[in-house]
């Protein structure tokens, strides 16, 4: 898998990984749950580099955003990075330097509330996973 986006899903899919890195039960964020095991067993299968912190960099530069408060506190989301809908990867793009997204802890979003509202699916097959980009 070529981008950072589409290695997440196929991550976040493996029940061999859930101790280190999973999704949030409303399936709008994910969270990683042991960064030390993250750093040792993940970022060297999956990505080109050997730190979280240059994940955390290329997961921003993909529009991530780390959640800082409450239940959700150190996940990351993108309203395009959804459990169970990885078509809606389509829509995440590289935000350019001038449109960067500034965080702001204080407008969060409530995604436990978003959830009960419009919940996502709990998960997804390998089959529903090969979608053309």
């Amino acid at each position: 898998l070529k981008c950072v986006k589409h290695r997440m899903h196929a991550l976040l899919m493996r029940e061999d990984l859930k101790d280190v890195i999973c999704w949030m039960p409303h399936g709008r964020a994910f969270k990683i749950v042991n960064p030390r095991d993250f750093e040792l067993r993940v970022i060297p299968t999956y990505f080109e580099h050997s730190k979280i912190s240059s994940f955390v960099r290329q997961a921003q530069g993909w529009g991530f955003r780390k959640l800082t408060k409450g239940r959700e506190r150190h996940a990351f989301y993108n309203e395009y990075f959804l459990r169970g809908l990885p078509h809606l990867c389509k829509k995440m793009t590289r935000p350019s330097l001038t449109k960067k997204v500034i965080c702001d802890p204080d407008h969060e979003p409530d995604l436990f509330r978003i959830s009960m509202e419009h919940p996502v699916p709990e998960s997804i097959s390998l089959d529903d996973f090969n979608y053309t980009v």
